[in-house]
Parts: structure tokens; sequence; C-alpha cells
């Protein structure tokens, strides 16, 4: 693999977090990948979970759009490796999120993920995400006066 088919891979994968784009991690991902964010209890093992995640994720936010704001790729050996600083935005619309029923808000959260590749498919997807300002635009959580 060449870096720029490192980018490729990651930037289309990275669209999974996407409204509808689910569909991509039968393509790209590995049947075991695993997925690790720090506001996930436990990592989330197999492609199907992961599926089973962001349709979930789709439901609550059905309009979420994810920017890439930078990223940066290398390989080394066999396995690709891309690190991706983003931005989504989407309107919390169904489903109760964080013990908040969905109002309509509009949120903007950042976070970086880096990814794992091997032989064209992400075997390894781990990030952080902004969520307490996710929390704070929710409603979910106040700073103190």
């Amino acid at each position: 693999m060449t870096e720029n088919e490192i980018v490729a891979i990651a930037t289309r994968f990275i669209g999974a977090w996407n409204a509808g784009g689910a569909g991509v991690v039968d393509e790209l991902a590995a049947p075991d990948i695993v997925v690790s964010y720090t506001h996930f209890p436990t990592p989330i093992y197999g492609a199907e979970r992961l599926k089973a995640i962001l349709n979930q994720t789709h439901a609550s936010f059905p309009d979420m759009q994810i920017r890439i704001d930078d990223m940066v790729a290398g390989v080394e050996g066999e396995v690709g490796r891309a690190v991706v600083a983003w931005t989504y935005i989407a309107t919390h619309m169904q489903g109760e999120l964080y013990g908040v029923s969905p109002g309509g808000r509009s949120v903007r959260v950042s976070g970086i993920t880096m990814y794992r590749i091997v032989a064209g498919r992400v075997v390894e997807e781990r990030g952080v995400s902004d969520n307490l300002s996710l929390l704070l635009q929710l409603g979910a959580v106040t700073l103190p006066q």
C-alpha cells in the first residue's frame, strides 16, 4: 500500500460516520475490526457491531456530516496508519442521549481518529472526541457560573 492509498481508505472510511454511510464498513473494514473511543465503555469488536453502532448514531443524528480538518498518513512495512482530525455537525432528532430528549439541537463536535490499515482493510479505529462539548451543546450538563 502507498501513502496515497492509505489516505484514500481513511477518507472513505471516516465517511461511515456520515448519515447513511454505514455501508462502507462492508467494503473497507476487516471482519474483526476493533473500534475504541474514549467515550465507549468497552471497545467494539467486529464489523457487524460497528455497523449497529453507526446505525444507532444515525438514528439519533440523521443529518450527521463529518468533515476532515487534517490528516497525516504513512506506511511501515505492510501496515498503513492514518491520523485524522475531524469535525462533525449534526442535529439531535431521535432517541434520548445522555438523558436528553431529542429537541432538534444542532451540535458541532471535533475529535481525532487513528486508523490502522492492513491489506486494504481497516483493522483498528481508535479515537477521542470532545464529548464535553457535545454534552454542553445538548444541555445534558452546564458549567458552573
